[in-house]
């Protein structure tokens, strides 16, 4: 019973086989359910309402006067309808309530594009993980050749104890890269099941690990990060005009209905009126800010915050034209460097391992130099995959940085 207990518990310690899935579900899955994008369009809707709130006029009063304001008679009344409209009413409210409401679209776009790049970072860099894995694996079977056959020499006598011992380190610790390369693939499926916010562990397709096509904009134009601190300034400007608007006096217009029940002289003649004729007429008339400071600090105030606000736009842009070109020059640099592996340094590298295995099979090398030779051609290898990874990361960075990864399939 112990015994069945503890398989039980081994088989459901296993971990969880991992679904494939290209990039483009990648992408989709986790712009459907991430919580930050999904907060930031829920933001840019609650601006999007409150655009319909631009001319929001003061309740409209309505008073009742009763009694005898007039004469003896005790149910005079008079009914008055009086709307005040404030000046912002008249456009600046509606422009600050738009361009808000554009910032809030932007700052979405911005939480998309930020997603999406790191969606594609964290899926290519498992890519690599998996393409690196495979190198090891090779390198891993041919030191294991490498050390059997050494260790049939040790026991005939043909070479000494060194050669074995060298053979066991370098399997050794291919074995512990492959372990330290499996450790960064569980960590990095994990970021990106994070990323796509699901319960389903993802894994990328076979042969994921591939030269990407560049299509390399330099233009920083369209960056929505930017662009949402370009709208910042645009706010700023319309805060500033709404607190202006709101120095201009106000307007009040009104209508009231009365009764004047009683005599009245009309054309030197004794008329009485009763409760059922009534006197109509209207109102208007302005209200004065009569304390300008609170007025003029309020707009002192706009007016430096639009300053700040232009100024943390032209940092943000010199800052992104500054990692545009880094990202650049570093996209020219992997890709001379990736062309020189695929021109050269990999069809040496196949030739190395091919002429080095023969030779030490036929007794023309020795143990240290083929083993050199082994070495070499693996590091040209991984160097190369590195170079591949590099090279696709920074075509995601000059994606990122130009914002032409919004709607990337």
């Amino acid at each position: 019973m112990k015994t069945f207990i503890i398989f039980i518990l081994s088989f459901a310690c296993l971990p969880v086989s991992a679904q494939v899935i290209s990039i483009t579900e990648a992408v989709q899955e986790a712009v459907k359910n991430n919580g930050m994008l999904r907060a930031a369009s829920l933001t840019a809707d609650q601006q999007q309402q409150l655009r319909k709130a631009s001319i929001d006029l003061p309740k409209t009063e309505v008073s009742l006067l009763y009694g005898q304001y007039n004469s003896i008679a005790r149910n005079d009344n008079n009914i008055t309808i009086a709307q005040t409209i404030p000046f912002t009413a008249f456009g600046s409210q509606a422009a600050l309530n738009r361009s808000q409401a554009i910032a809030a679209q932007l700052k979405r776009a911005s939480t998309e594009n930020e997603l999406i790049f790191q969606v594609k970072q964290t899926y290519y860099h498992l890519a690599f993980l998996k393409a690196r894995h495979d190198l090891l694996q090779q390198q891993d079977s041919l030191y294991a050749g490498l050390l059997k056959a050494a260790s049939a020499r040790f026991q005939s006598g043909e070479t000494n104890l060194l050669e074995k011992v060298t053979a066991e380190a370098e399997t050794h610790q291919v074995k512990n890269l492959l372990r330290e390369n499996l450790a960064d693939i569980a960590v990095y499926r994990d970021r990106l099941q994070m990323l796509l916010n699901s319960t389903q562990q993802w894994d990328v397709i076979p042969d994921a690990f591939q030269e990407m096509q560049a299509s390399v904009d330099t233009s920083i134009t369209a960056n929505p990060e930017l662009s949402f601190s370009r709208q910042q300034v645009e706010i700023s400007l319309n805060q500033k005009r709404l607190e202006r608007a709101r120095l201009v006096p106000d307007l009040t217009v009104g209508f009231f209905t009365q009764t004047l029940i009683g005599y009245q002289t009309i054309n030197n003649q004794e008329q009485y009126f009763g409760s059922d004729k009534r006197f109509h007429g209207f109102q208007v008339g302005i209200s004065l800010p009569l304390w300008f400071t609170p007025h003029a600090a309020r707009i002192k105030a706009a007016e430096y915050n639009r300053q700040s606000a232009q100024s943390a736009f032209a940092y943000q842009q010199l800052l992104i034209q500054g990692e545009m070109k880094q990202a650049v020059e570093e996209f020219r640099k992997n890709r001379n460097s990736l062309l020189y592996y695929k021109a050269s340094a990999l069809p040496n590298s196949a030739l190395i391992l091919k002429h080095a295995g023969l030779s030490f099979q036929n007794g023309e090398i020795g143990f240290t130099e083929y083993l050199l030779s082994v070495k070499n051609a693996i590091a040209i290898r991984e160097s190369y995959l590195r170079t591949l990874n590099s090279y696709n990361q920074s075509i995601f960075t000059i994606e990122f940085l130009s914002g032409n990864q919004l709607h990337s399939k």
